[in-house]
């Protein structure tokens, strides 16, 4: 939040409860389209806030991660895009109820926002 000393802000992002971010593997949606699993991704890593900064970044930061491991190229994201769908998240995640771990993978405004994007984001290329 910037009121913090960097100590404090490592202790509250190592708070996070381990059993809660393997709730978000335990849980994902592994028969659904790939368009739908990122959107469902992004869902569930910013809609629950695990971290108190830069949920965005590194859900992003991951999911690049994670269909890099699978193996799954894609043309690369328009930043702009990027930063105007960050935005719309930002201000959804505000208006909606709290993401539980429950609701992780719930198909409400805010998944619809990130399902928007990777309809018009992401496209799979073959390897290069």
């Amino acid at each position: 939040t910037g009121h913090e000393t960097f100590e404090q802000l490592r202790r509250q992002i190592w708070n996070v409860r381990n059993s809660d971010l393997r709730e978000v593997f335990r849980q994902f949606p592994r028969d659904d389209p790939l368009r739908e699993q990122c959107a469902g991704w992004m869902h569930a890593v910013v809609g629950n806030h695990f971290f108190p900064d830069a949920n965005h970044r590194t859900a992003v930061v991951l999911l690049r991660r994670l269909l890099r491991q699978n193996g799954i190229n894609y043309r690369t994201w328009s930043r702009s895009r990027l930063a105007a769908v960050r935005d719309k998240s930002h201000t959804v995640r505000g208006e909606i109820e709290p993401i539980r771990l429950d609701t992780l993978y719930q198909r409400d405004r805010l998944y619809d926002v990130w399902l928007e994007f990777f309809e018009e984001e992401l496209v799979v290329t073959t390897e290069e």
